[in-house]
């Protein structure tokens, strides 16, 4: 028991290490603004520069970032990014189609069918149905408080 105990404390004592933690939540914050601030610029373009609605302006940079996550993925170039940008870079919209790229690149041996039709949305499949369902079930309590008030 008493050495259950002890290897549990050095685990423990390992991810304690808060220098480690603090450079890792710069990092992620430095490349997830670095993202953010790419995003505008790219909006920006779409919306002053070439004169598309905000509403469009904000489909087409979506699109855009999506489309060069994809890129950088099948390049390994995402992949060597994210390790250095950790959660940053994992959870915007870009994290999504990389997860997606992985998975289509992954499984494509397997064919267009079976391969990649069926697996890009592997790892990504959970956060869509959690992401619907979230969002139905919030829609649902909003709804409900504004019939109430």
């Amino acid at each position: 028991m008493e050495k259950t105990r002890k290897y549990y404390q050095e685990l423990v004592a390992v991810k304690k290490d808060y220098n480690v933690m603090l450079k890792n939540f710069i990092s992620a914050f430095t490349f997830g603004g670095g993202l953010a601030i790419l995003g505008q610029l790219i909006f920006d373009l779409y919306h002053k520069l070439l004169h598309i609605n905000p509403t469009d302006s904000a489909l087409y940079m979506t699109l855009t970032m999506v489309s060069l996550s994809g890129i950088l993925t099948a390049f390994g170039i995402y992949d060597k990014l994210g390790q250095i940008g950790k959660c940053g870079l994992a959870i915007p919209i870009t994290g999504f189609a990389n997860a997606s790229v992985s998975s289509a690149m992954e499984y494509h041996k397997e064919g267009i069918v079976l391969g990649i039709g069926s697996n890009t949305l592997k790892l990504a499949g959970s956060v869509i149905v959690l992401g619907t369902v979230s969002a139905l079930l919030v829609a649902s309590i909003r709804y409900v408080i504004e019939v109430l008030l």
